[in-house]
């Protein structure tokens, strides 16, 4: 578990919740069977999202240069700027984020939001010293468009990760060992497979079960709890 504390520095500070699990393009599959998949319903959650109460629009002309002047903010002008000019929108985070030395602090984009208009830089911010608003940044890919963001719709993404922990790490990566795998897991394969093709498989990767039902492992998590806790004495 990681201790954070994040300090608000302005009235008109972003708002930050854990992300839910909830995705319109889910929502829009047949029966809403994308939610039966493990693996993308637990990523969804993963992480607080930096989200604003009031809707926010903007519009590019295109170029990509030093000026600001080619992206219009229409509406939500306190929230975000167009200073780093190159075809992005920042947004006033009013957030200042205190870790110990050993978390960063990873924003990227929302895991599993598509969107064709814009997305989120992807960065390591050591938050142990830096002093300044938690930046936050979006690429604008698509111009002469009016983009809305609406309000409550989460920008970006923020993980705390230990690269000490991570720094080093190694893969050791074989083509020999699978070669040479026996009848009886060849069979297991075959039989995944079968299930794979039937939509089945995520159904023992949830529960950590080969194809007959025998528990072969365990998730770490199965669900993702993160909490934000308001104390206004700090």
């Amino acid at each position: 578990m990681y201790d954070i504390s994040v300090y608000k520095v302005h009235n008109d500070a972003a708002e930050i919740k854990q992300i839910s699990v909830k995705r319109d393009w889910m929502d829009q599959t047949y029966d809403a069977h994308a939610y039966i998949c493990f693996p993308i319903t637990l990523t969804n959650t993963l992480g607080w999202g930096i989200s604003y109460p009031e809707d926010i629009s903007f519009i590019w002309d295109g170029i990509s240069d030093t000026s600001s002047h080619h992206v219009k903010i229409l509406s939500g002008e306190k929230y975000c700027s167009t200073g780093r000019a190159n075809g992005t929108i920042s947004f006033n985070t009013g957030l200042v984020f205190r870790t110990n030395e050993k978390i960063t602090l990873l924003q990227m984009p929302v895991p599993n939001l598509f969107n064709d208009s814009y997305q989120s830089f992807t960065t390591l911010i050591s938050t142990s010293f830096f002093q300044s608003e938690f930046p936050c940044v979006l690429k604008i890919t698509k111009p002469n468009t009016i983009i809305t963001i609406k309000a409550n719709t989460p920008i970006s993404c923020i993980i705390p990760v230990s690269l000490t922990e991570i720094q080093d790490s190694s893969i050791v990566y074989s083509g020999k060992e699978i070669l040479n795998i026996n009848m009886s897991e060849e069979k297991q394969i075959e039989k995944a497979n079968k299930k794979l093709s039937r939509g089945l498989w995520t159904n023992f990767y949830r529960d950590a079960v080969d194809p007959e039902g025998n528990k072969i492992g365990k998730h770490e998590v199965k669900s993702i709890k993160l909490r934000v806790i308001k104390d206004e004495h700090r």
